[in-house]
């Protein structure tokens, strides 16, 4: 497991300690009308989803990393999640079937933050996965999430709002470190 560094991000695994960050970003209620149609989860459910989370990087060694904004010190600033979900079993399965997916706080957004967020979790995709592509899905009325999704070097793919992006039309960073990660402990 990994943890991706650019110069204003720190993007970690997640762990069991991350379900209230979870929670609370799930009941911010600009989210809640984004993705959650206007549902608002219980703290069951967000531990869940979490649990769900740390099995998809325990069974495929990538999946949603935690994304922290960098403050003065330590300081980290729980921002949201970024990363990669699969739509098969194994890597060797998944090479075309990887989806990128980003949830940030509505005080995150504007900032450029799912956007370098966004590049960090693709190039690590392409360089240290080997996919050939990532896809995205945004719904119509997402005009943020399209932008962001653009501005990382996604391309309409054909159908109304899939997005595709491979390594040539990917936006690099320069600066972006991965570093090694201890696994957490899942509870059964």
């Amino acid at each position: 497991m990994h943890v991706l560094e650019t110069s204003r991000l720190i993007l970690k695994p997640p762990s069991h300690s991350d379900d209230l960050l979870l929670h609370a970003l799930h009941n911010d209620p600009f989210v809640v009308n984004a993705i959650g149609d206007g549902v608002y989860p219980t703290i069951e459910q967000s531990k869940a989803e979490l649990l769900q989370f740390i099995k998809h990087w325990q069974l495929n060694r990538f999946g949603l990393w935690m994304v922290f904004v960098k403050g003065k010190g330590q300081t980290r600033e729980f921002a949201g999640y970024c990363g990669l979900i699969c739509r098969g079993q194994y890597l060797s399965e998944i090479s075309n079937n990887v989806e990128i997916v980003t949830c940030l706080h509505l005080t995150a957004s504007g900032k450029g933050i799912a956007v370098e967020a966004g590049r960090a979790v693709v190039q690590f995709a392409f360089e240290r996965l080997g996919v050939k592509k990532v896809t995205g899905w945004v719904r119509p009325e997402n005009r943020r999430s399209l932008r962001k999704n653009l501005k990382i070097g996604f391309l309409h793919a054909g159908y109304r709002m899939l997005l595709e992006i491979t390594p040539e039309t990917a936006v690099r960073i320069d600066n972006l470190l991965v570093l090694d990660y201890a696994e957490p402990h899942v509870h059964t």
